[in-house]
């Protein structure tokens, strides 16, 4: 069940006997269909998942329109970071876009598991940190680049995704029109 987490972990740091049998203790497997919801607005995210297999991603409303913040599959992780890291409620949804088979955590289980394994604790601020970096790139993407290089930027860094997520999704979480992902599609495949 935790193969692929430990073997993730691993990347970054060396995973002794008694963490991975900490690790095993606090995991729990999740198998969940299309379109279930591992949160919603108005409560706190107690949990963080990391994705085995499928495709999750996070969203939030604004009146009618769904504006998606991100994507995550396979060998990553989701969670509502403001609510998870700060125990509040936030707006957010996390919902399964493909049949998907996770591994949550408990925040306070985590949380102990940090306490009792510095080298776990050095684990989460790489993962932070990573997302952190990945979060600012996104948000210059953004506000200075062209939809072309949003996409292509996106496709560079996301391959795995690119077919699997909805169009309307995609252009949400690229800040554009369907129709403008869809020329900018067309143009990329006519190369």
């Amino acid at each position: 069940m935790t193969k692929n987490l430990i073997q993730h972990i691993e990347r970054f740091i060396v995973v002794s006997e008694d963490l991975k049998n900490r690790l095993f203790e606090i995991s729990k497997l999740q198998s969940l269909e299309k379109g279930k919801f591992l949160h919603k607005p108005n409560k706190v995210c107690n949990f963080t998942y990391f994705i085995n297999s499928g495709l999750v991603r996070i969203y939030y409303k604004k009146g009618d329109k769904e504006i998606t913040d991100n994507f995550s599959a396979e060998d990553e992780w989701i969670t509502s970071i403001y609510s998870f890291m700060q125990n509040v409620p936030d707006n957010c949804y996390i919902q399964t876009l493909e049949k998907s088979e996770l591994i949550s955590i408990d925040i306070l289980q985590l949380e102990k598991c940090f306490l009792d394994f510095p080298e776990m604790e050095r684990f989460g601020r790489m993962l932070i940190s990573k997302y952190f970096v990945e979060q600012s790139e996104r948000i210059i993407s953004l506000q200075f680049h062209t939809s072309k290089e949003r996409y292509d930027f996106f496709f560079k860094t996301a391959r795995n995704k690119i077919q699997r997520v909805p169009l309307g999704m995609l252009a949400s979480h690229l800040g554009m029109t369907q129709e403008t992902l869809s020329r900018v599609r067309a143009e990329k495949s006519s190369f």
